[in-house]
């Protein structure tokens, strides 16, 4: 029995031997890391920066104003000529090491950010010179556009300093511009085109943030703000859109025993003509959003059908016109199409909700809505019926097309052709109706 037991135990060191991983051991370097940095501008307004020394595992490269990149060779983005400078800090086995550098960008692109939703609904279109804001004071109580909110919600409003009083606000200097023309400019305007000050602005597109240097926005010393706040010249962007700007401070960051508040400013683009889509689609201030259904009263329900494709039918982007089949048709008997969850409600705070028939809530998200170029995108909610069969997989996104929205009516479209899939070669329409 002992010599079974002695074979046992050999026999598990022999499979634990066998099994054991081979592991390199390498010799830690013996210095910090080297700091020097190639700059590959083939680009001139993405240069590539590498790192030469091999032993470091991390480097980490700081811009400043947000802009942050990491890995031994990072790709920049820089549309503004000018000196970039920024903060290395790599790491070794040995330790870290920093250094100061910068990147030199002898020409402007601004090409490069006007396909960017964000700057286009901030700057206008390429050619047009800039675009101008100013406080919205049309409205009832003073334009509610500078005022308190919650430091934890900042949608949820607390106080207008302004009250009910219609003049204009005392001491707003009242317009603003942001252009491209070979810098980020930002200006500030006394009175119409009357230059105040002139500085630069920093957008962050990633954390939706936007910093002013050497200006500031109207009225950003409000004597109801902490001004070791406001000195930083950083707001966060709550709305953006073709119409609207709403930029907003947490009060409470620096002296919360002073300001357990937040702060709001609202603008309204000025030269923008015609009512602002999103109040079509979302219902005005105070009315808690829209809710839209199914269009049944049309012609053979005609609310979830197949068209034409742009890619081979019209590129003037009229496809969406020209009705080819409807599945349901002359079987709808004046009930509700089958498996019809029939209600959504968009809410100006860029909230989604679908509700199922019976009026209980199937799924909760957020959309996007680019009042440019006309697209929704439904962020972790969906429309009803938007996996239809007769659709492509392969094409269905969370973007669509919005074709047609008027007070009573809204189309909503995509291509199920784009891919040139076999057997499908049309578009696919959902048409909606405010709910009454």
């Amino acid at each position: 029995m002992k010599n079974i037991k002695y074979i046992s135990i050999l026999l598990v060191l022999a499979l634990f031997s066998a099994c054991s991983p081979s592991i390199e051991v390498r010799d830690l370097p013996a210095n910090l890391p080297e700091t020097d940095v190639t700059v590959d501008s083939s680009d001139p307004n993405q240069p590539i920066l590498s790192v030469n020394d091999e032993t470091v595992f991390t480097a980490n490269w700081d811009f400043g104003s947000g802009i942050l990149l990491q890995g031994k060779e990072v790709k920049g983005f820089f549309p503004m000529k000018g000196d970039y400078a920024y903060t290395l800090t790599l790491m070794n086995g040995a330790g870290s090491s920093t250094v100061e550098g910068s990147v030199n960008v002898e020409s402007s692109n601004p090409s490069m950010v006007y396909d960017i939703p964000a700057f286009k609904a901030l700057v206008g279109n390429e050619g047009d010179g800039g675009k101008y804001w100013v406080y919205d004071q049309a409205v009832p109580g003073g334009g509610d556009v500078c005022f308190m909110t919650a430091n934890y919600d900042w949608a949820e409003f607390w106080w207008n300093p302004y009250g009910s009083d219609g003049d204009p606000l005392p001491g707003a200097l009242n317009e603003i511009k942001f252009d491209l023309e070979g810098a980020f400019n930002f200006t500030r305007y006394s009175t119409k085109d009357e230059e105040a000050e002139k500085g630069n602005f920093v957008l962050d597109i990633k954390n939706m943030t936007i910093q002013f240097v050497d200006a500031n926005i109207p009225d950003y010393d409000e004597a109801n703000c902490d001004p070791d706040v406001t000195a930083t010249g950083v707001y966060n962007i709550k709305v953006l859109n073709d119409y609207e700007l709403l930029l907003w401070q947490d009060q409470s960051t620096i002296n919360p025993d002073d300001f357990d508040y937040g702060w709001s400013w609202k603008f309204k683009a000025r030269d923008m003509t015609g009512d602002n889509p999103l109040n079509t689609l979302a219902g005005e201030e105070g009315e808690g959003g829209k809710t839209w259904i199914f269009n049944q009263d049309a012609p053979g329900g005609n609310v979830c059908y197949m068209t034409a494709s742009e890619k081979d039918y019209d590129p003037a982007g009229e496809a969406w016109l020209e009705f080819w089949w409807n599945p349901y048709e002359g079987d709808t008997d004046g009930l509700l199409l089958p498996d019809y969850d029939n209600d959504i409600k968009f809410e100006l705070d860029y909230t989604y909700t679908r509700f199922a028939t019976d009026g209980s809530e199937i799924e909760k998200g957020t959309y996007e809505f680019n009042t440019g170029a006309m697209t929704i995108t439904l962020i972790d909610a969906h429309i009803p019926n938007y996996n239809d069969e007769n659709l492509d997989p392969a094409a269905i996104s969370d973007t669509y097309d919005v074709r047609l929205l008027e007070d009573g009516k809204m189309v909503i479209w995509q291509d199920h052709g784009q891919l040139g899939n076999e057997g499908y070669d049309y578009g696919w329409a959902w048409e909606f109706k405010p709910k009454s």
